[in-house]
């Protein structure tokens, strides 16, 4: 299995108001186009401090693999 994500943080003026939402802009799973310009109205739901987490424009990857066996390689992240 392979994904590639583009993914775009929210963004916030300076007063910490957000200005816009947090957005896939690409993600394709195998090579085949799953989601485009879909904006996150809020944080996930894996968001670290659970229901009162805030949304943040830097945060660390979380990648979920507890549903049995699962391995992770070659990841790359860029920063755009």
């Amino acid at each position: 299995q392979t994904f590639d994500i583009v993914f775009k943080a929210p963004r916030f003026d300076a007063n910490g108001k957000k200005i816009a939402n947090a957005k896939f802009v690409k993600v394709l799973q195998n090579g085949v186009l799953i989601h485009e310009n879909v904006e996150l109205n809020g944080v996930t739901r894996g968001a670290i401090g659970g229901n009162t987490a805030k949304e943040v424009t830097v945060g660390p990857l979380r990648l979920q693999g507890d549903h049995g066996p699962v391995a992770f390689r070659n990841l790359r992240i860029k920063a755009m």
